[in-house]
């Protein structure tokens, strides 16, 4: 005689939804359901106390988000760092070296290469282009500077670290001094220091800070930072990730950083230091 023993499915697992089975349907082993932030999360959780866990949970989505930039992810990483308990924040490595970056918890890692540019080619160029701006007349003076100044963000430009709110304030400057604000501080300064590195990102955050060190003589700290991340709830994303992926010199991300002093009313120009932050995991 046989029997059969029916089931009720609907009581079987009645938690797990569409997105834990798709979790569990692509998980390599038993010990990795879940997605990456909550895999790590689990790991990490008892690092940290009281209302720091709830901030700590959300600085660990925002690591694996890609909609968060990878220069805020490296923030994230590093208040992460700062919260964790003491005897866990030697977990959090960061390396930092003349040809990568670094910064690693656990299964998180996320990894820039650096590159330096040619000082002799970029001083070269910057000196030439400084005494095409003083020989031209005054309305063709800064046409990139006038497009990039008028499109600026608050602090896109400032003097001594404070916005420039009119450009009547370069009236200070001699016109041999403003030849080489106009010739330096644009767009175009970033794609001579990065060579052939590129991010093909809809958005760019660059910043321009101008000190006069004394008569003559310019110092210029220039920052500009793109990420396709900021795209990524553009109809272009898709494409953009694929040129990453296609393309060798495209990257996700890039950042540079550069110090520039001019002497001698731009008869001297000195690259003092600059770094080319690129990234290519998407």
């Amino acid at each position: 005689m046989s029997s059969s023993v029916g089931l009720d499915t609907t009581r079987i697992h009645p938690q797990i939804s569409a997105g834990d089975l798709q979790s569990i349907k692509g998980a390599s082993d038993r010990e990795h359901i879940g997605n990456p932030a909550t895999r790590l999360w689990d790991k990490i959780v008892d690092w940290f106390c009281g209302t720091d866990r709830v901030n700590a949970k959300k600085l660990v989505f925002d690591l694996y988000s890609p909609s968060v930039t990878d220069q805020n992810k490296v923030k994230a990483f590093e208040q992460l760092r700062e919260i964790a308990g003491a005897n866990f924040q030697e977990n959090f490595k960061v390396y930092d070296g003349p040809r990568f970056q670094s910064y690693s918890v656990l299964d998180f890692k996320l990894e820039f290469d650096v590159r330096s540019p040619d000082p002799d080619s970029v001083e070269g160029t910057l000196k030439n282009d400084i005494m095409m701006e003083g020989i031209k007349i005054p309305e063709q003076q800064g046409l990139q500077f006038q497009k990039d100044f008028d499109r600026r963000q608050e602090r896109t430009f400032t003097l001594n670290s404070e916005p420039i709110e009119d450009l009547s304030v370069l009236d200070q400057f001699s016109s041999q001094e403003r030849a080489a604000i106009y010739a330096i501080c644009h767009q175009g300064l970033f794609p001579l220091l990065s060579g052939p590195v590129m991010c093909m990102s809809n958005h760019q955050e660059m910043r321009f800070d101008i000190i006069k060190p004394g008569p003559d003589d310019l110092r210029i700290q220039a920052y500009m930072e793109k990420d396709i991340a900021a795209d990524v709830e553009s109809a272009d994303y898709e494409r953009l990730q694929q040129q990453v992926a296609e393309y060798e010199g495209v990257r996700k991300s890039l950042k540079i950083e550069a110090v520039i002093n001019v002497w001698r009313g731009g008869r001297e120009v000195d690259l003092v230091s600059a770094e080319v932050l690129s990234q290519n995991s998407v």
